[in-house]
């Protein structure tokens, strides 16, 4: 009997041929779906624009040149180059070939769904062999679930996802001593890139290893094994250290490879590393044991179940990879949502398998029955499987479902792009070089204008201001400004868009390519009577990477002056820290169409570039002149703001158009809520509220009312909560708020109440305050106290506080006690971008 056979139910020949029929149809559709939604999606981000020269440009370009007879050349900035500088891809040689069927750098981004969706036969065989063909559909259900793997297939696009597959394959053609395929498996494994080769030597040590315990033994098994090892062992190192290091001594100015350096304190060579890894344990385990690496191995577990921790042989062999993710200084290696993990997720499924197969024999000796066990088996591994795929799936309904919007500026691209000759060189913003990249000379702007032969200069330039340029949007529109000045003249431009042309004779940019920022004879703005009127705010928000975009819009009035007022923007914390204005970060509106530009009736639309916004934040809007916006008298009285805005800054010049709060996404704060109690029952869930009165000189009673957050504080966490002091503060005093430890003060803040904007007098006043607890002052563990008081700046007078009983209960109130946490674990989006971190849930 085979050890399918001793552990799934016994069927008659008829009734197995039936059923296995059905099950390998199951298996097709499932392949087919996930191709269908993970291609889908893959097409989805280009056309989104949000593919880049780096990755898929640079690898499309290099793979295209292959299936020309230029193998892997690319350009890198002004010259002809190589891949051969970074990375080694033999495979690269027949993936090239799917570009004579179709020659559309989408073939690629299909391909690479298609093959990891191919890795689930070989994985469903194996299963079938060790475990019958229900469990075997339930283990290729998870591999296809797995989020490494689909984030892999979304990641533009690289050599690594391919070598999933040929894993899989190698690990079955061992199992049923297919040694020939085994060995074209093992070696194209070895040609996907250099470090692919340790895993195939890998792969030749299990085929030696399951030769020797099996029965019979086969001499070829173990001739193929050893045969595999040595050659890849011989490739990997004339990858590593001759090819890479020959071609990319230039490029990098090292004689090594640059991807050495992504090792921090274990060193930045691989004998530092190696050495590091050996003789000092208590650092590996100091970096390998942080909360990130430790969320990324148990992460790697549950996808299967944890099984794999029965099949822990297997997974020795992927230790190359796997340390090399682990210990990286470089998070996205650790995180899972790149394509790094790939590779390894063919060895966590195997274990799986293995260790499945273990526990079923050991469980035999039991009364339980075969069905009973294998249905007990399939529950707990699709249960943990579809877990890990609802937090972190790629797919829809899973946690990291993230499909980008396309609009119409990104549908007007195939007008430009049908312009540009094919063989043409052409130099492009970031976001466009993958849409061009078939071609032999792709240059990334402003590269390629003055490249020396064997390089041919740019002949064409297509440009996105408004998307990602990889350039300050200043030194862009300089750089067009003189290519105009020069040689070069406008052929086209819409929204944005700005196709330019070397010997093109029109030197003026088409006044459509300002559609992104005004649209002329709006019946709105001519109905104004104000030189110019703020009409609406909107944030546009990218979840994944917690990026936002704030567009406003401004209606140019008759009476509107050229260049006399220009619209403002502050974005303020709610205790009113400036995060940004115009002055700071200039968007492309604003350089492409200065104010001295605006004519009566426009409606000019402004977004900012992405920023990275804490977990609360507003924006106050206004109308300024003068050089410098935050003199009073350069502001205009806020006359005219959005419909339900009622909070202005003391002054009335500047206005809150609108608050938005961070979590999962973004989400506005209605204008109402900010001025009532409910933002505080909302900010502190099931934290408490405190209710106390102060009482001045004169008798008169101050109620004051505060919510405290249900969460814990923690160093670098923003700590949030909320005051309403409902019939305001007494002229000459101002709230004190001070969180200590052990009597001695870690935060003080001393200032009058504020929501985004500095208030008018009014009653009730609410006061939001908001700080960071710094990690070098605060310690896990430590008990820490929030005291808040009124008093008197000038003389350090405080006010009294009456109890409950109507008694002197001292000059300060206690509002809440709490034990410090461990600081929260930096998500993916914290860990790559630092200014990501205050937004982080």
């Amino acid at each position: 009997m085979t050890s399918a056979e001793t552990i799934a139910p016994s069927l008659a020949p008829s009734q197995k041929s039936a059923r296995n029929t059905g099950y390998w149809l199951a298996l097709a559709a499932m392949m087919l779906l996930f191709v269908l939604i993970f291609a889908g999606l893959a097409f989805n981000q280009h056309a989104a624009l949000r593919t880049h020269k780096s990755d898929l440009g640079q690898m499309d370009l290099a793979i295209w040149n292959t299936s020309r007879g230029r193998f892997v050349e690319e350009i890198k900035q002004d010259f002809l180059s190589t891949r051969l500088t970074d990375h080694v891809e033999p495979i690269f040689i027949p993936v090239s070939a799917v570009f004579w069927l179709w020659d559309d750098v989408r073939a690629i981004l299909l391909l690479q769904a298609l093959a990891v969706a191919l890795g689930a036969i070989p994985l469903f065989a194996l299963a079938r062999r060790k475990l019958g063909p229900a469990l075997a559909l339930g283990f290729a259900a998870a591999y296809l679930l797995n989020p490494p793997l689909q984030s892999a297939v979304l990641t533009e696009f690289h050599a690594i996802p391919l070598a999933v597959p040929l894993i899989l394959w190698a690990f079955w053609a061992v199992d049923a001593r297919r040694w020939g395929q085994f060995l074209i498996a093992a070696l194209l494994v070895a040609a996907v890139k250099e470090e692919a080769a340790l895993l195939a030597a890998g792969l030749g040590v299990w085929a030696m290893w399951r030769n020797a315990i099996s029965f019979p033994k086969s001499k070829k098994g173990l001739t193929v094994g050893g045969a595999v090892v040595v050659l890849s062992l011989i490739w990997f190192y004339a990858a590593t250290f001759i090819i890479v290091p020959a071609h990319g001594a230039e490029i990098h100015q090292t004689a090594q490879s640059v991807y050495f350096e992504r090792y921090g304190a274990l060193g930045d060579s691989p004998l530092d590393i190696i050495k590091n890894i050996v003789v000092n344990p208590k650092l590996v385990w100091s970096v390998a044991s942080e909360p990130a690496r430790v969320q990324y191995l148990l992460g790697l577990f549950a996808a299967f179940g944890f099984l794999s921790l029965l099949g822990l042989d297997v997974l020795i062999l992927a230790l190359p990879v796997l340390l090399a993710n682990l210990l990286s200084a470089y998070p996205a290696q650790y995180y899972g949502d790149f394509h790094y993990t790939a590779p390894l997720i063919p060895y966590f499924a195997v274990a799986a398998i293995y260790g499945a197969h273990r526990l079923l024999r050991f469980f035999r000796t039991t009364s339980l029955s075969r069905k009973l066990l294998l249905a007990t088996s399939l529950i707990w591994l699709l249960g943990w499987s579809g877990y890990v795929y609802a937090r972190a799936g790629r797919g829809p309904l899973g946690g990291a479902y993230d499909r980008a919007p396309i609009t119409a500026h990104e549908q007007l691209l195939h007008r430009f792009l049908a312009q540009i000759p094919p063989d043409a060189p052409v130099t492009a913003t970031a976001a466009l070089f993958p849409h061009l990249s078939h071609r032999r000379f792709i240059y990334q702007f402003p590269h390629g204008l003055t490249a020396q032969p064997p390089a041919r200069p740019a002949a064409w330039a297509l440009l996105d201001v408004t998307g990602d340029t990889d350039m300050a949007p200043g030194d862009l529109r300089d750089r067009v400004t003189a290519m105009l000045a020069g040689d070069w003249g406008a052929v086209d431009a819409a929204d944005g868009y700005l196709l330019l042309r070397r010997g093109a004779t029109n030197k003026a940019i088409p006044d459509a390519f300002y559609d992104f920022i005004r649209t002329p004879d709006d019946p709105a703005a001519l109905a104004q009577d104000y030189p110019l009127t703020f009409a609406t705010i909107t944030a546009d928000a990218w979840p994944r990477w917690r990026q936002t975009k704030i567009t406003t819009e401004w209606l140019v009035g008759g009476e509107y002056q050229p260049g006399t007022v220009r619209p403002w923007l502050e974005l303020r914390t709610p205790p009113g820290e400036l995060l940004y204005t115009y002055d700071q970060l200039t968007p492309p509106a604003l350089l492409w169409y200065p104010p001295e530009r605006w004519r009566p009736g426009d409606r000019i639309r402004i977004s900012t570039l992405p920023l990275y916004l804490p977990r609360y934040w507003g924006a106050g809007v206004g109308v300024v002149h003068g050089p410098d916006p935050f003199q009073p008298n350069h502001r205009l009285p806020a006359a005219d703001v959005a419909p339900g805005v009622d909070i202005r800054s003391v002054d009335g010049t500047l206005a809150l158009a609108g608050a938005w709060r961070w979590g999962d996404d973004l989400r506005p704060i209605p204008p109402e809520t900010l001025l009532s109690p409910d933002l505080g029952q909302q900010m502190v869930a099931t934290g408490d509220e405190v209710t106390v009165d102060f009482r001045t000189a004169d008798g008169a009673l101050i109620p004051m009312q505060a919510w405290l957050p249900a969460a814990t504080p923690a160093a670098g966490r923003l700590f949030d909560f909320w005051l309403r002091w409902e019939q305001g503060v007494p002229p000459g005093y101002q709230p004190f708020l001070h969180l200590r430890h052990a009597g001695k003060n870690i935060i003080q803040e001393d200032g009058p109440p504020v929501i985004f904007l500095t208030q008018p007098a009014r009653q009730p006043v609410n006061d939001w305050r908001e700080f960071l607890i710094p990690a070098a002052d605060v310690q896990p563990g430590w008990e820490v106290s929030l005291f808040v008081g009124l008093y008197d700046p000038a003389t350090g007078q405080r006010l009294d506080i009456l109890g409950p009983d109507g008694k002197l209960a001292g000059n300060e109130i206690l509002l809440g006690t709490w034990i410090m946490a461990d600081p929260p674990t930096p998500d993916q989006a914290c860990a790559l971008i630092p200014d990501a971190c205050l937004s982080q849930p």
